[in-house]
């Protein structure tokens, strides 16, 4: 009862995170970090890649069973990716203030995320730190966003 009551409270949570980097797919990976840099239109297509696929995790976080904690923490994990993708790309110079917004938001979102499965082990949730890295997320996002303006 307890760990699905978490599961609940952290897949609400994760909605919100998830649901703040909506904005860079509006505001404007697969490249490793050292790669050569991105094109603006390479780069603006990243972008867009990365909100759409949390578009799609949305719908899919909508089918998990908050009894099914393995399940959530599969699907948790998976999200991590397009994050870590993202923030290791090497931005154009047009967008580099902007991408540095995005990959402290990418890194905040990856630290999040390991603090989502860690509470559904160990049933406990810390709630100052989860709620720091939101707004962290929120505001690195939203900043880089306007910055692609």
């Amino acid at each position: 009862m307890m760990r699905t009551k978490i599961v609940k409270r952290i897949v609400a949570l994760l909605s919100v995170a998830v649901m703040s980097m909506s904005v860079v797919a509006c505001g404007g990976g697969n490249k490793a970090a050292g790669a050569d840099t991105l094109t603006e239109e390479e780069y603006e297509a990243k972008a867009e890649e990365l909100g759409n696929s949390l578009n799609s995790a949305m719908t899919d976080a909508a089918s998990i069973d908050p009894n099914d904690v393995e399940a959530a923490k599969e699907f948790i994990e998976g999200l991590k990716s397009p994050f870590v993708e993202f923030g290791a790309l090497n931005a154009p110079e047009k967008y580099a203030d902007a991408h540095a917004k995005f990959k402290s938001g990418c890194d905040a979102m990856v630290e999040y995320l390991d603090i989502c499965v860690k509470a559904m082990d160990s049933g406990e949730v810390d709630t100052e730190k989860m709620t720091s890295l939101l707004t962290t997320i929120q505001t690195d996002f939203t900043e880089g966003a306007a910055m692609l303006e």
